[in-house]
Parts: structure tokens; sequence; C-alpha cells
């Protein structure tokens, strides 16, 4: 019969051999240990070692997990497969909310947001004006894009997709769309402090929501028109576009647009490559204009159905998807719907498909204080105080089937 001693000798020498095992191979395997533990890594060790890897490295490299997550699934500039991922069925509204302010409250979030998911409306836009970023320059508003972020982020729980939208209004009797200092939009064009005060404005705010795992796309200048039509006018613009979209791409690596007005389109930008090669998709502002004064204005339903088919035509000859990202009707419920209903079968019947469709809008902006005021008035297609749909939304949600 062994000695106690011959026992304690022995045990000691297996434990010191399984230890000496496992330290050897942790120190040749290093992140893979968990492979070489087997079961033990899949259960409670290996979510304990995911948890924390991941907690670490979005800390410490959230910009770089952004840039590959985008590059490699959805959003590589020119990539045919980030057009097809990223382009079919984006239909939703651009999303209006009190003095634009994107301060709406939770609860009123949650109540649209759902809905959208449940009718299958997958995107929205967040519409941000200039003069909200901007107090003067260089003055930029850290609680207005705070709110943005916390829409984008609520907007995420449901899945729903965001479009970031620089919303650029040109003429003279929107100049209380952009700072003081500023002036006339169309200063972008003529005034080269001005341009590059916006540049910065935008470069600061897309550094702010880079990390914004549903935003799906920039917007960088909002319907951008010149008269007369001069050469001059038409290469500023072009140039403010280009350094628009590398700048952008250098922050957060997603697709860059312009939203155009669609029947000026072709008149004014004739296809130019040095606007389609700043630009990943040709995001179109399409309405019908029956009042009109000028014949280049859409003024009949067929007048417009053949004016975005051949526009969308043409887009594709160059490579390029287009998106509808205005449209709609001011009027009373019936007659909304019945223009809904027309628009939406103009855009379904375009081939190639079109990218999607988001109209002008969803109007969540009812202030108690001051009741008569609307952000878009008879344009909304929900009631902006109650929150209900208007019956032109439900042609909306029939229009994604």
């Amino acid at each position: 019969m062994a000695s106690p001693i011959i026992y304690f000798l022995m045990i000691f020498l297996f434990s010191y051999v399984i230890v000496n095992f496992f330290v050897q191979n942790y120190s040749i395997v290093g992140e893979n240990f968990e492979e070489i533990i087997g079961g033990f890594a899949k259960g409670f060790g290996k979510r304990h070692l995911s948890t924390t890897t991941t907690a670490v490295t979005t800390t410490a490299t959230a910009t770089s997990i952004t840039t590959t997550s985008t590059a490699t699934t959805t959003t590589v500039p020119n990539s045919t497969t980030t057009t097809i991922q990223t382009a079919q069925n984006n239909v939703g509204v651009n999303y209006l909310t009190l003095y634009h302010l994107y301060d709406t409250s939770e609860q009123v979030l949650d109540r649209d947001f759902s809905r959208f998911k449940n009718d299958g409306i997958n995107t929205i836009v967040i519409v941000i004006f200039w003069y909200r970023v901007e107090s003067s320059p260089g003055v930029y508003n850290q609680n207005f894009i705070n709110d943005v972020i916390r829409v984008s982020n609520v907007a995420n729980k449901y899945g729903i997709k965001v479009m970031i939208d620089f919303h650029t209004l040109i003429g003279d009797s929107d100049k209380w769309s952009n700072p003081t200092y500023v002036g006339s939009g169309m200063n972008l064009i003529t005034n080269a402090t001005i341009a590059n005060n916006y540049v910065f404005m935008v470069k600061w705010a897309v550094t702010q929501l880079k990390s914004l795992p549903n935003v799906q796309s920039y917007s960088v200048i909002n319907e951008p028109w010149y008269w007369p039509l001069d050469e001059t006018s038409k290469t500023n613009w072009i140039n403010l576009a280009v350094n628009l979209s590398k700048i952008v791409k250098s922050i957060d690596n997603k697709p860059v647009t312009i939203r155009f007005v669609a029947p000026l389109f072709e008149r004014d930008w004739n296809w130019d490559l040095r606007l389609l090669d700043a630009i990943d998709f040709i995001s179109l502002n399409a309405y019908i204009s029956e009042d009109a004064v000028h014949e280049i204005y859409w003024q009949t339903w067929d007048e417009y159905n053949n004016g975005i088919k051949d526009l969308n035509q043409k887009a594709s000859a160059y490579g390029k998807k287009i998106e509808i990202t205005e449209f709609g009707y001011s009027t009373d419920d019936t007659q909304q719907a019945k223009y809904y209903q027309n628009y939406t079968e103009t855009f379904k019947s375009t081939t190639p498909s079109l990218m999607g469709w988001l109209n002008w809008g969803w109007d969540a902006g009812y202030d108690p204080n001051n009741p008569t005021f609307t952000q878009i008035g008879y344009y909304s297609i929900a009631n902006r105080i109650t929150g209900v749909p208007r019956p032109a939304y439900n042609v909306l949600v029939q229009s994604i089937y």
C-alpha cells in the first residue's frame, strides 16, 4: 500500500502537467484560447469574452468599425452590390418636426415609428436647415444635433433607415432657412466665404452623425438652381458639390446625393459628368405643377409620367439610380389620395426600378401654444395634432407591395 506522501506527489505532478499545458497553449494561441477549452467557451465563458471584447473595441475604435462595416455591406460608392442592397423599395416620408428642431417627445416618435414599422415604411428623411445648425460663423448648435441623433436612434429601434438632408433653400424669400449672416442661399455660389462656411457646417454635422448605424445616405444640397443659365454659375455649384462629397466621404463613407428639381434637372445640369461623378445616386424632388406658368414644369400626368421615366432611362445609361425624395399635394383628403395614387403608379411602373420614393411629408409638429402654426400645411399625410394618417398615407403604404 502506497504511502500518503506518494499519493500527494502523484496528484501534485498531475496538476502541474495540466496547468502547464493550458498556460503554454494560451500563450501560443492568444485570443483563440476559447477554441481550446471547447464547450466552456461556447457557454458562459464565450459570452463573457465576447461582451468584454465588443465593449472595449467599440469604445476604442468606433470609427474604424463603422467604416469597415459600411465598406463591406451596403455603402461603398460606385459598387453594384451597394446599389442593389440599398436601392430597392426605400419607401417613406420626410419627417418634419415642430420648428425644425427635432426635439419631438419620445412618445410621439414611438407612436409614429412603430406605425411606420408595422405598415412597411422603412425610411425617413431628417431635414436639417442650416440656421438650426449654425447661428454665426463657426458657432454650432450641439443641442440640436443631439436631438437629430436621438431621433435617428429611435428610428433605428424600429428598423427604419435615415437620409440626412442638408436642406438648402435658394430663393430670396427663403432667407429664413439660413443663418442671418448668409442671406440668400444663392450666395453659396457667389461668395466664397459663405460657401466655405457651409462646407465647414456640413463637415461638423457629419462628424457628429457618423456613428449612427441607420443613416444610409447624405443629401448635401437641396434644389440647386441658377438663372440665367451661365456656365460660371453651373461650375460653381458643381465645385461645391464635389467638395462636399469628398469631405462627407472622408468622414463617413456612405452614399452622397443631391436633391434636384426634377423638371429642371436635364436643362440645368445636362448630365454633366463632373456632377455625376460626385454623387452616388440622383435624388429628384418631383411634383406635378398644374398651375405653373413656365412650360418646363410638368403640368399634366402624362408629362409627369413621361418625364420621370425618361430621366430614369437616361440615368441608367450613365450608371446612376434615381430616388424620388419629394412628392406630394396640398388639398382635401380625397384629392390628395387621388394624386398619391397617380404618383405611386408612375413610380412602381418605372423601369429600371427606382431606388424608392419619399413623400413630402409627415408633419409631426404641433404647438398647443401656437395652434395655427404648421410646418407644411395640407401637404402632410398625417393630422399634425393627433398623428392619425390621412387617406394618402394608406396609398403610400399600398405602393410598397
